[in-house]
């Protein structure tokens, strides 16, 4: 089975661009066009990374991000941010990105930042599972 990647980008190029390499490479990809789709696709999509522009009307990157990470279902899905505006990684990072790479990006290094992720996400999947599985145990035992 293929992994998802959400792609949340306001620019509708930049956004077929992303759909169009992100596919070729294999992934499935789904696509919003700004936070609040986001927030709700990642929720009902349950995609295994997403690549987040920073800048976009309305909800922005940093505030999608942080909504993201507040969620419990959302919370530990892997998140690369994309801008063109001079953004600092500790911003990203501050706001719960996992990266930042910058526009115009180079493709194969977008790819590698992709996959590098995804491995890690992978990684931390049993992890995660374990934890939930402990916190359900421990409110059955304190009923």
């Amino acid at each position: 089975m293929a992994d998802k990647i959400l792609v949340v980008e306001d620019q509708s190029t930049t956004r077929e661009l992303l759909h169009t390499f992100l596919t070729s490479q294999g992934y499935e990809v789904v696509l919003a066009s700004n936070g609040k789709e986001a927030i709700e696709l990642a929720k009902s999509e349950s995609p295994n990374a997403i690549l987040l522009d920073f800048k976009m009307p309305g909800i922005n990157g940093v505030e999608t991000c942080r909504r993201l990470r507040a969620e419990e279902q959302t919370q530990y899905i892997p998140v690369i941010m994309v801008t063109a505006f001079g953004t600092t990684k500790t911003e990203a990072t501050d706001a719960g990105a996992d990266d930042l790479i910058n526009k115009p990006f180079n493709l194969t290094d977008l790819a590698v930042r992709v996959k590098s992720l995804l491995r890690i996400g992978h990684l931390s999947d049993p992890v995660q599972r374990l934890m939930t599985y402990l916190d359900e145990l421990e409110k059955n035992q304190q009923k």
